[in-house]
């Protein structure tokens, strides 16, 4: 006979030390948000915020793992089964005559078990503290607190069917004490079938598979009842399957009931010894129909009697469940130990030994819906966050390049445009003008004040003879932006609508309605305006400007009668009178040699597009106002300028393809701050917690 009180062993896992881990949003905290504010996250936090449901899981099956071994004397076999296969009439067998009468048996929809039904010894009681602890795990189990079984049959019978009530009762337990368990010392969960009818309003069979997994939880072994026909059964199968996959090493016992003859006990067990070894099975039982005669010789004389009877009136049968052998000699008819019948297992259960298994079972359960359920999770949404970031970026490049590319019929960038601010205008003046030759200087008076104390429009026009003919030459080159036919004019519209383009309502759907997108884009466009502090390099633009001069021919004119200088100062005058003329709230950006076309100096325009080393003067600011530009529009748009959140300093994932070479984005020059609107969220899981988390587990 097995040991009653052998004691299990401590659990390997700490579950007080895990929970701290887990709630921890400090030093060992789970999560880093990078944006849209550094700051850390407890795992439990985090999980929360993603998955209620499985963060409260991870919390049950902690605490159903810490209180386990204060119940390691009061083990509960989940009885489970097949449809009308008898469950409650096993059940049954163990309890006494009233617990008899209120438990509902029957075969007809009517008297079906659509509760979970914890049948507990009455002696369990009498330990407050035990007993409340129970009564936790119950609800921890199932996700709702147990009511009472009530002590009428008629009404714990509606109770038990569900009679009136919803699918939402499914998952409250009903909770009930029978002195009949008093000498088996174990408690048994009758629970519902998990093949049934949805329109009866009673829960799927997907719920009420779900909820049978959480059951399990609670159980040191599992009894699984199902008729003799049913050994290729796929619903046999997935009951076996939850046992196995939920509660790994907990024992498993398989009851055939109602078997009839000409099946002998042998041929049930090789019938089921299959299944059985697929499914870690410990041992096969059998019940004989007693509504057949001719199954009387197989049902042990030995076990009639109380157990065959509802009481003194003996009006209703129970099956006898014993255990059946390959032997055909050593079952019924031939005699049989008492030791095979099912109703002596709970006295063969060593409490010690069941105990470390269940605990093994816990605790794997634990380890997996922390380490695999819960981290894939978080890192799942974590990884999603960074991809969303990336998307967000990539989006506003795009519409970024849009403006600030000059792309051929392909599509293909071919040149990059600057930002035409004053200062990029004062510089592209000042070289033009002190290298150009004197016969290119003819009509132009040029002094201190043009060269070094570079005005607004009117101040250059007003240098320009003759003025009226700069003047048109001038308002041409602006008409010629505001057409579209040179360079990119950005507003506020047109942002808008490049950002839609490529993707922005769903790349930015972090953002609420329209007035969040206009703060956005006039804020963004404001800004770049005002800190775009970009210059060409002098020296290499000195050297370009010399080169261009002298690819100019001496008697060289254009046929408007302006000289290539006076000329190319009415494109740099045009440019600054379009937000200036307009007062609106624009960007205008082309490349140089976009400007040499629209001044009419074709020829100056393809040498510039053509020579390597001459886009390179331009380009290298365009790279810094581009890289600039976006950093802006991100911050407005509350979108991390990092892959990593502000914390990082380049954007290595940010790429230019110009004339099929890759140029990584530059760093912004552009001081970061922080969006006044709706910001992206963006985190990682910790390496340190997750070495600390291994730790944690054997």
């Amino acid at each position: 006979m097995f040991g009653w009180k052998l004691r299990g062993k401590s659990a390997a896992v700490d579950w007080p030390s895990l929970a701290a881990l887990l709630d921890d949003d400090d030093r060992r905290a789970a999560i880093q948000h990078d944006a849209p504010q550094q700051h850390r996250e407890s795992f439990t936090s985090a999980l929360r915020s993603i998955d209620t449901s499985l963060a409260q899981q991870v919390h049950a099956a902690g605490r159903q793992l810490h209180s386990a071994s204060a119940l390691v004397d009061r083990p509960t076999i989940a009885v489970a089964g097949m449809l009308n296969s008898g469950k409650t009439s096993l059940v049954s067998t163990f309890l006494s005559d009233q617990g008899k009468r209120r438990a509902l048996r029957g075969i007809g929809n009517h008297q079906g078990t659509h509760r979970f039904v914890l049948w507990l010894p009455q002696s369990w009681q009498k330990d407050p503290q035990l007993w409340q602890l129970l009564l936790q795990r119950i609800g921890d189990a199932l996700g709702a607190a147990p009511v009472d079984l009530d002590q009428d049959p008629e009404t714990a019978w509606a109770q038990y069917n569900n009679t009136g009530g919803s699918e939402a009762e499914l998952q409250i337990p009903l909770i009930a004490t029978d002195p009949g368990l008093d000498a088996a010392g174990v408690g048994l969960l009758d629970c519902p079938d998990i093949v049934s009818d949805a329109s009866l309003g009673l829960g799927s069979p997907e719920q009420r598979r779900d909820l049978l997994g959480k059951a399990a939880t609670l159980c040191s072994a599992f009894l699984v009842v199902t008729s003799a026909e049913s050994s290729r059964d796929s619903h046999l199968t997935e009951l076996l399957n939850v046992a196995a996959d939920l509660m790994p090493g907990v024992p498993r016992v398989l009851a055939v009931n109602r078997v009839r003859p000409p099946q002998t006990p042998d041929q049930v067990h090789e019938a089921f010894a299959r299944v059985a070894e697929m499914h870690g099975v410990d041992t096969i039982y059998a019940a004989y129909d007693f509504d057949v005669p001719k199954s009387r010789p197989f049902i042990p004389e030995d076990a009639t009697g109380e157990l065959t009877t509802m009481g003194d009136d003996g009006a209703a049968e129970f099956p006898v469940f014993y255990r059946v052998d390959a032997d055909p000699d050593q079952n019924p008819p031939a005699a049989i130990d008492p030791d095979r019948w099912l109703v002596a297992l709970p006295e063969q259960l060593d409490r010690g030994v069941l105990f470390d298994r269940f605990q093994a079972s816990l605790q794997s359960r634990l380890q997996d819906l922390v380490c695999d359920d819960a981290m894939t999770c978080l890192e799942a949404s974590a990884d999603a966050s960074r991809k969303a970031c990336h998307d967000a970026r990539q989006c506003l490049l795009q519409a970024v390049l849009d403006f600030f590319a000059h792309r051929d019929v392909t599509g293909e960038v071919i040149d990059l445009r600057l930002h035409q601010s004053q200062r990029i205008v004062r510089q592209l003046t000042e070289a033009f003008a002190d290298t150009a030759p004197w016969y290119a200087r003819w009509g132009v008076r040029l002094n201190s004040t043009v060269r070094r104390v570079f005005g607004g429009v009117r101040d250059v026009l007003r240098h320009l003879a003759p003025t009226a003919m700069a003047q048109k030459a001038a308002d041409d080159v602006a008409d010629k932006f505001r057409r579209g036919e040179f360079g990119g004019l950005l507003t506020p519209e047109k942002l808008q609508k490049s950002i839609e383009r490529h993707g922005g309502n769903t790349a930015l759907s972090h953002l609420g309605d329209q007035a969040d997108w206009n703060d956005a884009i006039e804020t963004a466009l404001l800004r770049f305006e005002q800190d775009d502090f970009t210059t060409l390099n002098p020296r290499r633009l000195h050297q370009a400007a010399e080169k261009m001069w002298a690819e100019v021919p001496m008697r060289r004119k254009l046929t408007s009668g302006l000289t290539p200088l006076v000329a190319l100062f009415a494109a740099f005058a045009g440019v600054l009178m379009i937000p200036i003329d307009f007062g609106a709230n624009f960007i205008a950006a082309a490349s140089i040699s976009e400007l040499f076309a629209a001044a009419g100096l074709t020829a100056l325009a393809a040498l510039w597009a053509g020579d390597k080393s001459l886009r390179d003067v331009g380009h290298q600011a365009a790279r810094q106002q581009i890289a600039d530009f976006h950093a802006v529009l991100c911050d407005c748009f509350g979108v991390p300028r990092t892959a990593g959140g502000p914390g990082e300093a380049t954007d290595n994932d940010m790429i230019l393809m110009v004339r099929q070479k890759r140029l990584p984005m530059m760093k912004p020059d552009i001081i970061r701050r922080d969006s006044e609107g709706p910001a992206l969220r963006v985190f990682h899981v910790r390496d340190e917690f997750r070495q600390d988390l291994v730790r944690q587990f054997p």
